[in-house]
């Protein structure tokens, strides 16, 4: 990024601006881009890397058979048979969502936790064939490598408190950012974009290729941390649509059903009311009444657009458990769609492998600047600490 705390005495006093006003700002912005960015270096670093990973998670899930593969048949069982399998063979739990991906065909993911649980927290996922209704595996994804590094990297093993911190270090990297274009701006008007001062020593090399290289990727760099940022109050906004809107829901559409947990309008009935509901969208989960994110009469159908972007854009259907018709079509509140919407900006996962290579590759470059910087603060320090006495001048 722009140049760090590290920027040579002479380089900075070339750039600082001739009023006392317009110096003091700049030499806040500088001590603001050092010390915002060596606090978040460390935490950065690890963001960076398992980010990397997580770039490729499909990649990795698939290679390590976290889903299993299932012959394609012509025809397929009914969900609900999938569906009374795996309650059959897991008493003690209680259906929490049904879902499928397009990456899988045929396997039905079906969701549960123990009885007394309504959420995700202790959730495991089963699969089934649909072509014979027969369990074919199971995950706890917080098992898998990928749910590892994905909860290393969302809360750092802290839950929502450590998502906080994960908001918390992108604001820091946010300030980093901003500061750092305020000090480069007077810099890149007395040399052209991109000069590498080579000859003159490793560190005016080390400082042009900062602010040559944070120059590139600043936009993704500005993406990638403001939906980082927003993404660390994912659970806050989630729990602030549980507390407002599901209220508002129960209140307008009506009391429980006679069991929340095995209503009487079957899972298909469910999944084809949601499809018709919405035209030109899919299906891409249903929740069981009764749960953190459902009515206690209603299934909560997920329903996307079919391509890019779109497929991370949501709306929700209202299915009544007892009659397995739509009691409502309901938009997710704004701050709803901009968290949902925020995660594949984060991890560039919704272009394909083209996309997820340019991510690759500003994660790798902003990593380097990263060091870079660090290095330059510190030579810088090396360069200002007394020497010992009898040591060559």
């Amino acid at each position: 990024m722009p140049p760090d705390s590290g920027t040579a005495p002479s380089v900075v006093q070339e750039t600082l601006p001739k009023t006392g006003g317009a110096s003091r700002w700049f030499r806040f912005n500088l001590w603001l881009h050092r010390w915002s960015s060596l606090v978040a270096t460390l935490p950065f670093l690890v963001l960076c890397l398992t980010g990397t990973i997580l770039i490729f998670h499909e990649e990795i899930d698939h290679a390590m058979g976290v889903v299993p593969e299932v012959h394609q048949a012509t025809t397929q069982r009914p969900m609900h048979e999938s569906v009374a399998t795996v309650q059959a063979k897991f008493a003690d739990q209680r259906i929490l969502s049904v879902a499928m991906e397009d990456d899988h065909p045929g396997v039905l993911m079906v969701a549960t936790a123990p009885i007394q649980d309504g959420g995700y927290d202790n959730s495991v996922f089963h699969f089934t064939d649909l072509a014979t209704a027969r369990l074919v595996g199971g995950v706890n994804l917080e098992d898998t490598l990928t749910g590892f590094l994905f909860t290393l990297h969302a809360n750092w093993f802290l839950g929502p408190i450590g998502e906080l911190i994960g908001a918390l270090i992108a604001l820091l990297v946010l300030l980093s950012l901003l500061s750092g274009l305020v000090v480069y701006a007077p810099y890149v008007k007395r040399m052209a974009f991109g000069v590498l001062r080579r000859g003159r020593g490793a560190r005016l090399l080390q400082l042009d290729l900062h602010n040559f290289i944070g120059a590139i990727v600043l936009g993704w760099s500005m993406v990638v941390t403001i939906t980082g940022l927003m993404l660390g109050f994912g659970t806050l906004v989630e729990g602030a649509w549980q507390a407002n809107e599901l209220p508002r829901l129960q209140a307008e559409f009506g009391g429980a059903i006679a069991d929340p947990r095995k209503p009487v309008a079957t899972i298909d009935r469910v999944w084809e009311a949601a499809t018709k509901a919405v035209p030109d969208t899919k299906v891409v989960s249903v929740i069981w009444p009764d749960t953190d994110y459902s009515t206690q009469r209603h299934y909560t159908a997920f329903l996307s657009g079919t391509e890019g972007l779109k497929e991370r854009m949501y709306q929700i259907a209202l299915i009544d458990g007892e009659t397995g018709l739509v009691s409502a079509v309901k938009q997710p509140p704004w701050y709803l769609q901009a968290i949902w919407v925020s995660q594949p900006f984060h991890f560039g996962d919704y272009g394909g492998l083209p996309l997820k290579l340019l991510w690759t590759a500003c994660v790798w470059l902003t990593l380097l600047i990263t060091v870079n910087g660090a290095w330059l603060w510190w030579d810088r320090r090396r360069r200002r600490s007394p020497k010992p006495k009898g040591a060559a001048a």
